[in-house]
């Protein structure tokens, strides 16, 4: 299966929505689509963020990024979700959307670019060491909900 030549990184829309809650239930979340349908209706008003999808006659995976500017340091790009779809996984795909992301990053003057994965999601890991990430920190995240 030749891919590279056939395959589209663009803007997320509207019509990618059913696609991209399918995508994210591969991720182990199980959004619904009105809910992803508004998350792609504010991000595509925000410059601080972008939803990238790979196509391949079908959207076979997504990049969601987003600007971080800490108050404590310098400001980077952040890719809050990625995947791909398990049939196409190894094939180059999830590089290219994180390449987009880089051009994104690019545009907005900034050069560095973090991911954040479960440590039980060893081959992600393994992944983002092989295409030139290195690990930043470890932590742990707390969660408190409110009323």
């Amino acid at each position: 299966m030749k891919i590279d030549s056939d395959l589209n990184i663009r803007n997320a829309n509207l019509t990618d929505t059913d696609s991209i809650v399918s995508l994210t239930i591969e991720l182990g979340y199980s959004p619904t689509h009105e809910e992803i349908k508004s998350k792609i209706k504010k991000i595509s008003k925000i410059d601080e963020q972008a939803v990238f999808v790979a196509e391949y006659e079908n959207v076979i995976g997504w990049i969601h990024i987003t600007l971080v500017e800490p108050l404590e340091s310098l400001p980077f790009v952040e890719i809050k979700g990625i995947v791909v779809n398990l049939n196409f996984r190894g094939k180059g795909i999830g590089t290219k959307l994180i390449k987009e992301a880089e051009k994104w990053a690019s545009s907005k003057g900034l050069n560095r670019i973090r991911v954040r994965t479960n440590i039980k999601r060893t081959e992600t890991i393994d992944y983002y060491k092989k295409i030139g990430f290195s690990l930043k920190k470890t932590q742990e995240v707390f969660e408190k909900m409110i009323d």
